[in-house]
């Protein structure tokens, strides 16, 4: 306490004399004659319309207007008058009292009334105890301010319902219903922001894998037209090509699945995963056409995966607190899908509630296409849903497990408990 009020009153009085400087200066006169400045004031003015009129900035016409209006001026500021002193007035006494008493009397009110003077005193221990239960609470109090993914979705919606056409509120909504896997909304929500903004090629092919998702990965209908729309504003825009080539080998028309997928493959690195997960599905095409295959790029920093043998093992079961939720012959959906990229299902095995818990494999048999195996990613999300329609798509009041994020080199078995409601 004694330490810091010491400081206190040094750091203080410091400021008191430095402000108090100035004014403890004898006044003094500046002996400027006004009709002096006045006229160095003209000829300045007259030198700069010399220097415009030499460049040509002005004509000789503007030049004399100007001059005349100068030598106006001229008369008006330099009065057959006796000369005139600047003078520096007197400090009054009360700018020195205020300095000296005031600023001292207001900066301790001040501390005394917004600062901490208690913990002068208070030992060290029990101040950063104080500090930590603040910080703490501060923290405790932020938390619970930050909305909810759900809460902050009915935000965005309440945004878009009140200002219809705000593309950027229709984009982030749009992404909202596709991390919370509310792909039907999401689908109408990519509908309005393609109306809005009609020249985008991401968003005609984002619809148009998410118009795929909803329809069990079958691209015929609207996903390939909207595929069509997005290469006809970006000609290699690269998801376009692989949904096309994608619509192609579900068509069987492998020839032109071959050709989309070779022009996407030009537009990758050589070495890259995506360029491995195309030739698969080149080769794929191929070898349904007779036609020798290719071999696979190299990948860099990685090694070659034993394609065939690749399984996810584990179990499944229903959390006691849901039983009630769940009917005997309601459909359960585990499947697997990539933690980067397209959001459908690389495998599935589908059962009933009668059957859990129970035991599950997951592997490249699965598949929906060639392209999309387990293998073909590094990373990918186990999760699990209980469906009363039996809808492939997920639907409120959905029962769902919370997903494992796992590599698709690891073995080990994964459980998953079937724990919660989808809103």
């Amino acid at each position: 306490m004694t330490s810091f009020t010491i400081i206190a009153a040094l750091m203080l009085l410091l400021a008191i004399v430095l402000l108090l400087r100035p004014l403890l200066r004898s006044p003094e006169k500046n002996n400027i004659d006004q009709k002096s400045l006045n006229l160095d004031i003209y000829k300045q003015h007259l030198q700069e319309l010399d220097a415009d009129l030499d460049s040509g900035l002005i004509t000789q016409e503007d030049y004399a207007s100007a001059q005349q209006d100068l030598e106006k001026q001229l008369i008006i500021d330099v009065p057959d008058t006796p000369k005139e002193s600047i003078e520096d007035k007197q400090r009054s006494p009360f700018s020195q009292i205020a300095i000296v008493i005031i600023i001292p009397v207001v900066t301790i009110g001040l501390y005394l009334y917004l600062g901490s003077p208690d913990t002068l005193d208070t030992p060290p221990a029990t101040q950063m105890n104080s500090a930590d239960a603040h910080a703490n609470a501060k923290a405790n109090k932020s938390a619970k301010a930050l909305p909810s993914v759900p809460e902050m979705i009915v935000k965005l919606e309440e945004k878009v319902a009140q200002e219809p056409k705000n593309i950027q509120g229709w984009e982030l909504l749009s992404r909202s219903y596709m991390h919370t896997r509310q792909f039907e909304k999401a689908e109408k929500a990519f509908q309005t922001l393609t109306e809005l903004k009609i020249d985008d090629p991401n968003l005609w092919a984002d619809y148009a894998d998410i118009a795929a998702v909803n329809r069990n990965g079958k691209l015929e209908g609207k996903p390939f037209e909207f595929t069509k729309r997005a290469l006809s504003l970006q000609p290699k825009h690269p998801k376009a090509l692989w949904l096309a080539g994608t619509y192609h080998f579900q068509k069987n028309n492998y020839t032109t699945a071959i050709r989309f997928w070779e022009i996407l493959k030009s537009l990758l690195p050589p070495e890259s995963k995506d360029a491995a997960m195309i030739t698969a599905g080149i080769n794929d095409a191929r070898k349904r056409l007779g036609l020798p295959i290719e071999s696979a790029p190299a990948i860099a920093n990685s090694e070659p995966a034993a394609v065939s043998s690749l399984s996810i093992k584990g179990k499944v079961m229903l959390a006691k607190t849901l039983t009630d939720k769940a009917s005997p012959t309601d459909t359960v959906f585990v499947y697997a899908r990539a933690s980067k990229g397209p959001r459908m299902p690389l495998a599935v095995v589908k059962k009933q509630v009668k059957d859990l818990p129970f035991e599950f494999t997951l592997d490249d048999s699965m598949a929906m296409m060639p392209q999309m195996k387990l293998s073909n990613f590094e990373t990918v999300v186990i999760t699990a849903r209980i469906s009363k329609s039996g809808n492939a798509i997920t639907q409120s009041g959905d029962l769902i497990a919370k997903g494992i994020n796992i590599t698709t080199k690891n073995s080990s078995p994964v459980t998953l408990e079937i724990n919660s409601v989808t809103p």
